[in-house]
């Protein structure tokens, strides 16, 4: 048996100590590690420290990079990763603002082992431009103390590699970001199903909110459900358009619900910001296991593009003209024979590719090494 320790920024703890889990993929294991070993979870506090909340402020602002070290540092979370066995940081953020646990647990512990999951590390909009190598020097700090650096999208990855050293990159690992396909599943096939919508769900700053705007606006004879609590959205008042304020962990709306919402739509679309983050990748995962075809932004951070065709399991489109989104939404929404093609074919790369069960098998692949 060994001792692990998760880091999360919020909505996990509880959720695992009272079996309240629903989907899975956002807890990172952490249920299916607890099996046989034994977990502990930290998870980010008020500040009680005035300087390092100052020091916070201070680094997200002028170096770009997410830091609430004031969340996490104090003496009761550094006991318990000194005497861990293994630590996941299960974001950037949350990489970030352990930075002062990471320094003193490795003094105490050697045999540590810190693996992190990135997401957009390497793809952070630069508030000011000529800081950028204190960006990067303070990326470069953080990545000296990790062992495993696993990222979820191929390009992020290989943007990475030419930021680091030979020796460094050596430390980086692409690992597939895998969805709950037994929670994602629906009992009735996409073909027979009663679907009257089209979906959007997402909060991140790389969706394209004026793009989404202008869409809905474009297609009134559309039905759309939206699950963001973007403010951009705040003042979208239309006869067509129904505004879930939901966003993950919030208890607004769970995922039994948003699987709800999946199943009722024809298609789930994902306008996106051209950026090296694998914007997208969740929701487009979880709508294709519920066979839901994606109409997706594609960017150059797009996950993983070896696996995906264009009108084969999923679509893709290279503008941010909503011209032609409306065009293509259009000429989908009847296609019913290509749409059920393609339903079927995504949900058999979820299967093959981007099971849960693969994840798993991974991350034990991770302790034995």
């Amino acid at each position: 048996m060994k001792n692990i320790t998760y880091i999360f920024s919020q909505n996990r703890h509880q959720n695992y100590l009272n079996n309240k889990i629903e989907a899975r993929e956002f807890y990172y294991g952490v249920d299916f590690l607890g099996k046989d070993n034994h977990i502990e979870i930290i998870e980010f506090e008020k500040f009680n420290n005035p300087l390092l909340h100052l020091l916070d402020r201070v680094i997200s602002k002028f170096l770009s990079l997410p830091f609430y070290s004031s969340k996490l540092t104090n003496l009761k979370n550094l006991k318990k990763i000194i005497n861990s066995d293994y630590l996941f940081l299960v974001n950037e953020g949350v990489g970030m603002s352990s930075i002062f646990l990471l320094i003193f647990s490795k003094v105490f512990n050697r045999n540590l082992e810190v693996s992190l999951f990135v997401m957009g590390l390497y793809s952070k909009k630069l508030n000011f431009a000529n800081l950028k190598f204190f960006h990067n020097l303070l990326i470069k700090f953080l990545i000296f103390y990790i062992d495993n650096v696993l990222f979820l999208g191929k390009a992020e990855m290989e943007q990475a590699i030419r930021l680091h050293s030979e020796k460094t990159s050596s430390k980086f690992k692409f690992v597939p970001f895998c969805i709950d396909d037994e929670f994602w599943s629906s009992k009735e096939k996409y073909e027979n199903r009663k679907k009257d919508q089209i979906i959007f769900v997402g909060n991140d700053n790389n969706r394209d909110y004026e793009l989404l705007i202008k869409i809905v606006k474009k297609l009134p004879n559309f039905k759309f459900i939206i699950v963001s609590s973007n403010n951009a959205l705040d003042n979208l008042k239309l006869s067509n358009v129904e505004i879930y304020k939901g966003s993950w962990g919030n208890s607004d709306i769970s995922d039994s619900k948003l699987k709800d919402l999946y199943e009722h739509s024809k298609l789930s679309i994902i306008p996106l910001k051209d950026s090296f983050q694998p914007s997208g990748q969740s929701v487009a995962l979880q709508s294709m296991s519920l066979g839901v075809p994606v109409l997706i932004t594609k960017t150059k951070g797009f996950w993983d593009s070896s696996l995906f065709d264009n009108e084969e399991n999923i679509y893709f489109i290279n503008s941010s003209e909503e011209a032609l989104w409306e065009e293509l939404i259009n000429n989908l929404y009847n296609n019913e024979e290509g749409l059920n093609y393609v339903s079927k074919n995504a949900l058999k790369t979820i299967t093959d590719n981007y099971s849960l069960k693969l994840f798993f098998n991974y991350l034990l692949n991770l302790l034995k090494n």
